[in-house]
């Protein structure tokens, strides 16, 4: 009998109508020892399920054999782990590395870690992990980058800065200048006026911009004041956070409302280290139907933390006075009057909490906000008092307008910085604030530093080319008159009429209210006050108050752990700034912003597209006060 070659004899019968059983030879699985197909004259019939039948009636049989496995289709699409990855991706990857350590702020020893080393593996396994040291170069390296960014950005603009010092775990001392975050500056002599004012000067000089600062925000340090104020010869703008938590700690040594106070700080820090208390002030208040709520203690360098914690005193004061009843705690016990002081004082500190909130932020203009808002808070102070209201309170009030007054007061250069900023807000251009006198100063300050502008920024006419005139009797005339009946315009008086014409126009202007963006309108309305929005981009740059130098310490404290508490001085530098400089998509040297005083640009047109509105402030921030006072109205 004539078999294919495809295929192998396993028996062959005589009847003419079964020729025999055989095998395709591309078959190679060992089912195929045991089983054929019924083949007539070399043709296959018909197959079987001849698997399931090894397994029932003949166990064992199959797994005797050899075996043959069908490799994964993925096993031909992955890539040797022995191969070399291009040079251009392991690039990439490595530069993606080094922005992970700098705002992440994670240690550079992350890529000596087994565990990074392995998920670096199972995501790449032909990527080589760089060595610390390589790490640390190119991060030196994007520094740099980064820093000639930053300066060809900032340079011939005016720019507002934030400064102030800290120090770390190791007790290291560092100043660290802020535009965007120019530099953090190890300082290992004496904080006194004259070494800050010396290691300012220093940052400054490696920007070139010591000409060009329109301001400094600090907050209420004497030596920083002296630094900024004698030594660089520039204007300092007083916190406004600062200065309104020290005005309120003024009113609250009172000592009608510094004894109950101290008694509900005493009761907060028994609550936080006893357990056994604290797990009964819990039965408390699940008993009467409160929240389950820990006390806040007061912290002196902490903005509103006294109003914290006389509100949660206050919300708890059932299940408070329950515990201490019970456990005889009369050291912490307050009567009832002292009680309804509380609650008056949180009414009074609630506007302070308010503006408080409202100007620390970074992302929109602050400083143009602080003279409106600080009117805001005296005529809160100055509401009529109550019959019933203790003497406590009224003496209370009396010293925190009388420190708010002083510390912005008329004589200061500062306040003219701020009511410039205010003229230039559409939220604040009426100047509600002022005195008419005062708002008369305020627009002739501005009307003179526009023409100063101009005047500076205006090139020379050009002078005509001499034609060869023809003499003539006309000509003669025009040599005889010219300088004595000059019949040019006065440039310098239609200047000045212009720039008359266009405040004039500017002031008529209703009030945006107060939770609107003043960059978005200056990019929608500048057009028809080109010369008033060129100084708004300057004046609403300035930073009300130093929240900006406040998150940095805070990004600081991440960067100068217990773990990495010995990092030199360069690397605390390179950290902080790239932590602050730059964000994961913009790439190198990516949110370096010119002319950013307080997280707010240049211009509006810069920026206007990413600042967020007032409204997302706590407690409605300005709006909460619009509803209080007519001055946002």
């Amino acid at each position: 009998m004539i078999v294919d070659n495809r295929y192998t004899l396993k028996y062959s019968y005589t009847h003419p109508a079964l020729v025999s059983i055989i095998t395709p030879r591309n078959l190679t699985s060992a089912v195929w020892r045991f089983f054929g197909f019924w083949a007539q004259r070399g043709k296959i019939v018909e197959p079987s399920n001849m698997r399931a039948h090894l397994s029932t009636a003949h166990p064992g049989e199959l797994e005797s054999g050899p075996t043959a496995k069908q490799p994964r289709l993925d096993s031909f699409l992955k890539p040797a782990a022995t191969s070399l990855l291009a040079a251009p991706r392991q690039e990439a990857i490595t530069e993606k590395l080094v922005k992970f350590v700098c705002k992440g702020m994670r240690p550079i020893s992350v890529v000596e870690d087994v565990a990074f080393k392995e998920f670096c593996r199972e995501m790449e396994p032909r990527y080589h992990v760089p060595s610390r040291g390589t790490v640390t170069s190119r991060i030196a390296d994007l520094y740099k980058r980064t820093v000639d960014q930053l300066k060809l950005s900032l340079q011939g603009k005016d720019v507002a800065l934030t400064t102030d010092g800290w120090t770390s775990l190791s007790t290291a001392s560092y100043v660290t200048i802020l535009n965007s975050v120019l530099q953090t500056k190890e300082l290992k002599v004496s904080h006194t006026a004259e070494n800050v004012g010396q290691c300012l000067a220093e940052i400054l000089c490696v920007y070139g911009l010591k000409e060009s600062v329109i301001c400094v925000t600090t907050d209420n340090a004497t030596n920083y004041i002296n630094a900024v104020e004698k030594h660089l010869e520039m204007v300092n703008i007083p916190c406004v956070a600062h200065t309104i938590n020290l005005a309120v700690r003024k009113g609250l040594a009172v000592r009608g409302i510094e004894i109950p106070i101290a008694r509900l700080k005493v009761a907060a820090a028994h609550f936080s280290k006893s357990s056994a208390d604290s797990y009964l002030l819990q039965q408390k208040q699940e008993l009467l139907g409160l929240k389950a709520e820990k006390l806040i203690n007061d912290c002196p360098t902490r903005w509103n933390s006294t109003y914290d914690m006389v509100c949660r005193a206050s919300a708890q004061q059932a299940a408070v006075s329950a515990v201490i009843f019970d456990k005889k705690l009369s050291r912490m016990e307050l009567s009832m009057s002292e009680w309804s002081i509380m609650e008056k004082v949180q009414e009074i500190l609630k506007p302070f909490k308010v503006a408080t909130e409202a100007l620390s932020t970074d992302a929109y203009p602050t400083a143009s906000a602080v003279l409106p808002i600080i009117h805001v808070l005296l005529a809160q102070l100055k509401r009529t008092p109550s019959e019933e209201e203790p003497p406590a309170l009224l003496e209370m009030k009396a010293k925190i307008a009388t420190d708010l007054k002083k510390r912005y007061g008329e004589e200061r250069v500062a306040r003219r910085l701020l009511n410039k900023a205010s003229y230039l807000d559409p939220r604040f251009h009426q100047l509600r604030h002022l005195e008419e006198d005062q708002k008369r100063q305020v627009h002739l300050a501005v009307l003179e530093e526009m023409k100063a502008n101009v005047g500076g920024g205006r090139d020379e006419a050009p002078e005509r080319p001499r034609e060869q005139q023809t003499k003539s009797a006309l000509t003669a005339m025009e040599s005889l008159f010219g300088g004595v009946c000059d019949t040019r315009p006065n440039q310098e008086q239609d200047i000045s009429l212009l720039l008359q014409k266009e405040m004039s126009m500017y002031e008529q202007e209703s009030p945006i209210p107060p939770q609107e963006n003043p960059p978005m309108w200056w990019k929608t309305s500048g057009g028809r006050y080109p010369h008033i929005a060129q100084m708004a981009k300057k004046y609403l740059s300035m930073p009300g108050s130093s929240v900006r130098s406040e998150r940095v310490f805070s990004s600081a404290g991440n960067i100068v752990n217990k773990k990495r508490s010995a990092l030199a001085p360069s690397n605390v530098d390179y950290l902080v700034f790239l932590a602050n400089n730059f964000t994961m998509r913009s790439g190198y040297g990516g949110r370096v912003k010119a002319g950013q005083g307080g997280g707010w640009g240049c211009g509006p047109e810069q920026l206007v597209a990413t600042v967020p509105c007032a409204r997302r402030s706590v407690d409605g921030g300005c709006i909460a006060m619009a509803r209080r006072n007519p001055y946002y109205t």
